[in-house]
């Protein structure tokens, strides 16, 4: 049986997906936590693809990388040195198998396009949210990556310029309101963003203005998007997505101040859970559209 293995690199977890290739169906699934340093991350890929003995290997992490070369860019949320490092050519030179390399978001956006929450639609676009915000556009069908693979980072355009300071360098970026740290945040600190959530729900002032907050900002931000790419639905996933029925009526309420311009978006909550970046990137190695 040939097989495809994504790998889906986050910050506290890598998480796996075998795939039978010529069916689709699912082989194997894991996960092992995220080691505190890049040589012992790259050791637990090589570890994990020898183990699966798969053909080929999808590779998604939480940065910018040159899909043309598997080299990093930039990659500020795992431990380590990561800029210029040859992480595709590294697993492909310690296992034999090819492995391509691409965003974790377009991982993402590619598997709830092929098999999730946006199976059939043509114009789309997608929010994940979690320890940051990312994001993908497919229109008429393509999913879009750019020249750089730099074309989805919702997450760091800006949303109101004299907002909080972002780690990116500048201010206001969507990320510092509608993260999962910056909702906890807005509430007060010490709690999750499910938990704000339920709070909000059960009336709580700060709780309710931070989700608020967080919804606005989100169905703002994507109007602005839909504005310059007309697309029909927005599929909201990642760690925060739990909340996303009290963001829910603040992010359509935002929506539908700007349906004259931009048409009706509704907004579709994922349908792949965590699973959605390892299986994306099993897809763009089976598809080539990882590198």
């Amino acid at each position: 049986m040939a097989v495809t293995l994504g790998i889906d690199v986050g910050g506290t977890a890598i998480k796996w997906v075998a795939r039978d290739t010529a069916t689709g169906e699912v082989a194997g699934r894991g996960g092992v936590p995220t080691p505190g340093d890049r040589d012992t991350i790259v050791e637990a890929l090589v570890a994990l693809a020898r183990a699966a003995d798969p053909d080929r290997v999808g590779l998604a992490v939480p940065g910018h990388v040159d899909r043309a070369t598997g080299v990093v860019r930039f990659l500020p949320n795992l431990p380590g040195r990561w800029s210029g490092f040859p992480l595709g050519d590294t697993v492909t030179g310690a296992t034999g198998r090819p492995t391509r390399l691409l965003n974790d978001a377009r991982a993402f956006c590619l598997a709830e396009l092929r098999l999730g929450a946006a199976r059939g639609l043509t114009d789309v676009l997608f929010l994940t949210l979690g320890t940051g915000v990312g994001g993908g556009v497919v229109t008429g069908g393509r999913l879009l990556v750019g020249a750089d693979d730099r074309l989805g980072e919702i997450g760091h355009t800006t949303y109101d310029r004299a907002g909080p300071a972002c780690g990116c360098g500048s201010r206001g970026c969507l990320e510092m309101y509608a993260s999962g740290p910056a909702i906890a945040a807005a509430a007060g600190g010490g709690r999750t963003p499910a938990e704000v959530a339920g709070a909000a729900a059960g009336g709580e002032p700060a709780a309710a203005g931070a989700i608020a907050r967080a919804g606005r900002a989100i169905g703002e931000s994507i109007a602005s998007v839909a504005a310059l790419l007309p697309s029909t639905a927005l599929v909201v996933g990642g760690g925060v997505a739990g909340a996303l029925p009290a963001l829910r009526p603040h992010v359509e309420a935002a929506l539908a101040a700007r349906e004259p311009f931009i048409g009706p978006v509704r907004v579709l909550a994922a349908e792949l859970g965590d699973e959605a970046g390892a299986t994306g990137a099993a897809l763009a190695a089976e598809e080539g559209s990882g590198r």
